[in-house]
């Protein structure tokens, strides 16, 4: 099955609405950031990354944050690659929006110099 989301850019004053609740799209951000902080879902996610033997996020007993806020240091060795290249590595929560219905637009009203700008066409 084809998938149908896509990433899509948001503005922090553009606005979500859902079964009739209304938000800014920046008060979702703010959400998803204190959820990337939060000792439970560090938790839940270290598990989960322990179980495939990944255990680069726990340090000194505690989880590590900066893989989500600044980037941690790590480095790569790219397929084909001489040698390994350092970078920052960061962990991204995001939001994907499918669009169902593309033809659904909200009509601007018409403006009062419409009718002149018609006028002028008219006449040229």
């Amino acid at each position: 099955m084809e998938d149908k989301f896509k990433l899509i850019e948001f503005n922090d004053d553009d606005v979500i609405e859902s079964n009739d609740w209304t938000y800014k799209f920046s008060k979702l951000k703010q959400a998803l950031e204190k959820v990337s902080a939060n000792t439970s879902f560090l938790t839940a996610f270290w598990n989960v990354l322990r179980e495939q033997k990944i255990y680069y996020i726990e340090r000194h007993n505690y989880y590590n944050t900066e893989c989500f806020t600044e980037g941690m240091d790590v480095k790569i060795l790219n397929l084909g690659s001489q040698s390994w290249k350092k970078g920052k590595l960061k962990f991204k929560l995001s939001i994907e929006f499918y669009v169902e219905e593309e033809d659904t637009q909200i009509q601007e009203p018409e403006s009062p110099l419409d009718d002149l700008r018609r006028m002028i066409n008219e006449t040229t």
